[in-house]
């Protein structure tokens, strides 16, 4: 059986499709480095909480004062707690460093 042909326009003009206006969401190089020592836990959990990527949990690796490390989801903040989904309440009093988990 034959098959039909499809009818492809011709383009006869020169594009530009913006070329003057794009959105870049990556590291620029002028950006400054901050250093993690100085910025505080309840700084980084509220920067992981008005994340884009945060739907209803993230994914976070948490070290505790007594140097234990912790792979958790985390879902809300609740007083002086972060709530996980495996339904742990972790003081924030007890946390040295929290980082979103690769």
């Amino acid at each position: 059986m034959v098959k039909p042909k499809v009818f492809v326009n011709s383009i006869n003009k020169s594009i530009k499709n913006n070329k003057e206006s794009y959105h870049y969401r990556g590291v620029k190089e002028d950006e400054l480095i901050i250093d993690d020592s100085t910025i505080d836990v309840n700084s980084k959990i509220n920067d992981i909480f008005d994340s884009d990527s945060f739907v209803y949990k993230s994914t976070v690796d948490i070290t505790l004062k007594d140097g234990t490390k912790i792979h958790e989801d985390i879902i809300a903040v609740k007083d002086s707690y972060l709530i996980t989904l495996s339904n742990k309440r972790i003081s924030l009093s007890d946390i040295l460093d929290i980082k979103k988990a690769n």
